[in-house]
């Protein structure tokens, strides 16, 4: 009640898992073509429409929920609704529109091969889930090859027959009361229901070789995987906890204390923990990453490193202040995290995604403010085992 606005996610259950037998990138290239408008518009007349409205609307895939974040004023609010559902079910989908936006992705691709976070972001990706065909394109560029090669036919055929078949839900912020309002957001209901969608199968297994990807850079950026226990796992919180200590708190971390203060062979080390993707009430793909910046004549030698510190924690564990300190970023953390709207609808979006209770994130603080020291360090030593992790390299090699 802040303010007269509103933040919102249309969740849309589709998303690039469904693409398996379609050409890989054909989702988020329907999304795309989407915000063209729909039809009896053009791209500038819908852009105008909308901005009349004070509305905006944006598109982004996912692996299992693609959605439609739209923000605006309240005042119109159902208007952003029947905007969304009109460019839903019935797109212009125009030729020119899509060979204008292949231009543009195939300028994307150049830009994004020049940087190597997204070189080394796009081959992990592909490589680590080698065994994980669902998982192996990012949701919001798709395999190059196979983009390169759509054709305004395949794209039709994936809207009429995948696409435009799923379930719909709303996640709203905003000080508009919508208890008594309800039916003004059946519209939604006339969308067709979802189908069944493709079953996510595989298995990261053991890695046995490293990869290495040759890029004229002057740093050499090195990525360490393995996969690990999901979001709804008993140990997530203490897993956490670990990883914020190991690599996730910037210049305090023990990556960052160890290779950048002490050895000087790095600007840049982290860990992240992805607690995983949920698809249709399970959640796959969880895993860990560590990840370097170093010239490449001393790669080995932070491989290395990295690998003595995680030895270290694992055998000897954190200490009490590494703990409190940890404790204390969490819960002063909290309310940056839920500022604005749009963070509060991100954390209720994961919620619905995730199957959580809602307002999760107080219980989590005081979840987290009573674990204790042996819980903490027998997350470390249970799920930051890189005996045999993925491996990735991009440099001149």
């Amino acid at each position: 009640d802040k303010l007269p606005i509103f933040y919102a996610n249309l969740l849309h259950y589709r998303g690039t898992i469904d693409e398996l037998g379609f050409k890989r990138g054909i989702h988020s290239f329907v999304l795309r073509m989407l915000l063209e408008g729909p039809k009896g518009k053009s791209p500038v007349e819908f852009s105008r429409e909308l901005e009349q409205k004070g509305l905006r609307i944006k598109t982004r895939a996912g692996y299992a929920i693609s959605s439609f974040e739209i923000d605006g004023l309240s005042d119109y609010f159902f208007d952003s609704i029947e905007e969304s559902k009109e460019i839903i079910t019935n797109p212009a989908f125009r030729e020119e529109d899509f060979q204008r936006l292949l231009e543009q992705y195939k300028a994307s691709v150049l830009l994004g091969f020049q940087d190597p976070e997204f070189v080394i972001t796009y081959f992990s990706t592909y490589l680590f889930y080698r065994d994980f065909e669902a998982l192996r394109t990012l949701p919001d560029f798709g395999l190059i090859p196979d983009v390169f090669k759509l054709s305004f036919d395949e794209l039709k055929n994936y809207y009429s027959s995948v696409f435009n078949r799923a379930s719909l839900k709303l996640v709203v912020v905003s000080n508009i009361d919508l208890s008594n309002k309800i039916k003004e957001l059946e519209v939604l209901r006339e969308i067709p229901p979802g189908e069944k969608k493709n079953e996510v199968k595989g298995n990261i297994g053991k890695f046995e070789n490293a990869y290495i990807v040759d890029m004229k850079i002057e740093q050499a950026h090195l990525r360490l995987m393995v996969p690990t226990i999901d979001r709804r796992h008993r140990d997530y919180k203490a897993l956490r906890i670990a990883n914020f200590i190991i690599g996730g708190s910037d210049l305090s971390s023990r990556l960052m204390k160890r290779l950048r203060i002490r050895e000087g062979l790095t600007y840049g080390v982290s860990s992240v923990y992805n607690p995983g993707i949920p698809v249709d009430g399970q959640i796959v793909g969880a895993n860990i990453s560590i990840q370097c910046e170093t010239e490449m004549r001393k790669s080995r030698k932070a491989l290395e490193l990295i690998y003595d510190e995680l030895s270290g924690i694992r055998e000897k564990g954190f200490s009490e202040e590494e703990l409190a300190d940890a404790k204390s970023f969490y819960k002063g953390s909290l309310p940056l995290r839920v500022e604005s709207y749009a963070q509060v609808l991100s954390m209720l979006t994961e919620e619905i995604v995730f199957g959580l209770p809602f307002f999760h994130w107080e219980e989590e603080v005081k979840d987290v403010e009573n674990l204790k020291l042996e819980e903490v360090n027998q997350a470390a030593f249970s799920y930051f085992n890189f005996d045999s992790p993925f491996i990735l390299l991009v440099g001149n090699a």
